[in-house]
């Protein structure tokens, strides 16, 4: 076998994480096929993961109906089928696995060529009134008694699980953090995008024909403070100073709304003409998996400050003030980005989901969230985590009305020198539905 990495006009950090997914395919290699998927992180009506944006869609527009107390059912689903493009599904009613094929499944095990995708019944993914609410550390989770309760204020959040969609640039490189002080808000990190309108080109210039825009997230929260109203700030690259900004109400959590950034207006028609998409946190292209346009996207600059140079953790202490004011020159000064150097660079919008957070370290220690990759050394494996480091979700069923909390307990390997394992175990809380 052999592992051939293409030349990337990237920057190092991209490199790495494409590495990483061909790391893991080796650990496949006997089980996958090529797909792709992406994640996502939360709100302050989104509490959420370590990552990245959900827009707080429940897959329905009708509200879910009323749930039990608490989490009174406990159950483990086994993963054993690892055959090529393989699903394996599970029903928390039933406490049984489930045929992928029907409607009523509420997790999906989906084994890839490169990696292992899970997806709930919902958005993308499904015809379900399913969701996700983290992913998060499995201490932070274990405080939650109820699904659809916060633990702190007993407030109600079954609006805050969100659907599998579509996401891009702005879900591989977030543009917030959350609840870095314990008060389950956001905050902006100021990062520049740079959007083309025409992702088959890799021109940076705009033209009239072609417009190239940069855009940072610089708020999300109204002047009265209710979230899901994100500030934009934007710029045509061809005219530098001449920077706009708009407040858009993006707070529907079943709705997106579409921004044109040439006129500065807003709609409800996905086949009108715009450019980038809102719903509570979530950020869309109109290009891939989510429009019809050919719309791409590039991370051109994140400020200083906000992240480690070395290891790439966040400084809490940077998002606590408000930093729009000293990040504008991020925005206005163009010949500072960093650029796309061929068509295949821009970042398009393809299916994800919160279940599927992008990977983080360096080989040989790779985190996948669920689970690590543990190197050449020790054949290639995977590790669940150990509890007191692990990450989990509550999940919502296809039927709207019951949820689970779920993390990887074991994966399972015939013996040591193996690079296929046998079984996969996740453990699950089940939180029923009502009975009337």
């Amino acid at each position: 076998m052999s592992l051939i990495i293409a030349t990337l006009h990237t920057r190092p950090k991209v490199l790495a994480l494409v590495i990483a997914s061909s790391l893991l395919s080796l650990t496949l290699v006997g089980c996958g096929s090529d797909s792709g998927g992406n994640n996502s992180g939360n709100d302050s009506s989104n509490n959420g993961g370590t990552n990245n944006g959900g827009g707080g869609s429940n897959g329905s527009g009708d509200k879910p109906p009323v749930v039990s107390s608490g989490f009174s059912k406990t159950a483990t689903w086994t993963v054993t089928d690892f055959s090529p493009e393989s699903t394996s599904c599970y029903d928390f009613d039933t406490q049984a696995a489930s045929d992928c094929s029907n409607n009523e499944w509420d997790i999906k095990f989906d084994n890839q060529a490169r990696s292992v995708k899970l997806w709930s019944n919902s958005g993308d993914s499904g015809t379900g009134k399913g969701g996700v609410f983290g992913l998060m550390d499995w201490a932070d989770l274990g405080r939650y008694k109820n699904a659809t309760q916060d633990p702190e204020t007993s407030r109600d959040i079954t609006s805050h699980y969100n659907a599998d969609r579509s996401g891009g640039i702005f879900d591989a490189q977030p543009w917030f953090e959350y609840n870095l002080n314990g008060s389950h808000q956001l905050y902006p990190n100021n990062r520049v995008y740079l959007l083309t309108s025409d992702s088959s080109a890799a021109a940076t210039e705009s033209s009239v024909q072609q417009p190239v825009y940069a855009m940072q997230i610089t708020n999300y929260y109204s002047d009265t403070g209710l979230s899901g109203h994100p500030t934009i700030r934007w710029i045509d690259t061809a005219l530098p100073n001449k920077v706009r900004t708009q407040t858009i109400d993006a707070s529907d959590s079943d709705n997106w709304v579409y921004f044109d950034l040439t006129t500065g207006k807003t709609t409800n028609d996905k086949n009108a003409r715009w450019q980038v998409g809102f719903k509570r946190n979530s950020v869309i292209l109109n290009g891939g998996d989510s429009g019809n346009g050919k719309v791409g996207g590039y991370l051109a600059a994140t400020p200083a400050g906000y992240y480690d140079n070395t290891t790439g953790e966040l400084i809490a202490s940077k998002f606590m003030t408000d930093g729009s004011t000293a990040t504008l020159a991020n925005l206005t000064n163009s010949a500072d980005y960093a650029k796309p150097t061929s068509a295949r660079s821009w970042v398009l919008d393809r299916k994800g989901s919160d279940l599927n957070p992008e990977p983080k370290g360096g080989y040989p220690n790779i985190d996948y969230g669920w689970f690590t990759y543990r190197g050449a050394a020790n054949n290639h494996q995977l590790e669940a985590k150990p509890i007191a480091s692990s990450q989990g979700a509550l999940i919502r069923s296809a039927a709207g009305n019951s949820y689970a909390r779920i993390r990887l307990d074991k994966i399972n390997y015939p013996n040591p020198t193996a690079g296929v394992a046998t079984s996969w175990e996740f453990k699950l809380d089940i939180q029923p539905a009502v009975t009337r």
